[in-house]
């Protein structure tokens, strides 16, 4: 094998490297906001308990129910702030992968391209 060609797949490994470490934070952001969204769930089934049970034992019904209906939009705000948050975590991840594997074509290409013409 040349030397050029040597130099080649080694900066091709290398940059291999680099693009999977990068890769592997992006998925790693991804799966911890989408275990967040999914967090959200049992604390919403919670506060659900919480406001039912509230609202059948007090006198002030009326005060308790404004207090849910702003509850509720708080925190349905909150669940869409997730959902944008994972979405825009899996777009960017997406992205990059595809990135990373028009950059090794590139480099494959390349390698290619030294093998057919010979050069030392």
């Amino acid at each position: 094998m040349t030397r050029v060609a040597l130099l080649l797949f080694s900066s091709i490994f290398s940059v291999s490297d680099d693009l999977r470490r990068g890769s592997m934070e992006r998925s790693k952001s991804f799966f911890k906001a989408l275990h967040e969204l999914k967090n959200l769930r049992p604390q919403l089934y919670s506060a659900a308990d919480y406001c039912e049970k509230s609202y059948l034992h007090s006198e002030q019904k009326q005060m308790v129910l404004d207090n849910l209906k702003e509850y509720t939009v708080k925190a349905l705000v909150n669940v869409v702030d997730h959902l944008g948050t994972v979405a825009s975590k899996l777009t960017n991840l997406f992205d990059q992968q595809s990135s990373d594997v028009s950059t090794m074509e590139l480099r494959a290409s390349c390698v290619s391209q030294v093998n057919k013409t010979g050069i030392h």
